[in-house]
């Protein structure tokens, strides 16, 4: 028995001026409500948690793939520019 058991079995017993067998059932069937009910309540706690962490990482990957198609995007317009750029000194070099 827990120390909270414990003073819930005296709790009856004195106060309530139940005999021993009754308060220590009755104590252990409050304990063991008590534990189903936070068992329960953790387990919608987790399945809510788990479905919220799926959505968010499915919109991270979306965020990943969307900045990835933009930083490629980016690359092949400083590419084309400096192509240019160094067409453009080329041509000034050659026609001079």
């Amino acid at each position: 028995m827990s120390a909270t058991e414990i003073k819930l079995y005296d709790f009856f017993r004195k106060d309530l001026k139940l005999d021993d067998a009754r308060a220590k059932i009755f104590t252990e069937i409050l304990y063991e409500s008590i534990e189903k009910n936070a068992d329960n309540n953790n387990s919608h706690f987790k399945s809510v948690l788990q479905s919220d962490l799926q959505k968010m990482e499915l919109q991270l990957r979306t965020e990943i793939k969307d900045t990835k198609t933009d930083m490629i995007k980016w690359f092949f317009a400083f590419f084309v520019t400096l192509v240019l750029m160094i067409l453009g000194l080329y041509a000034t070099i050659l026609l001079k």
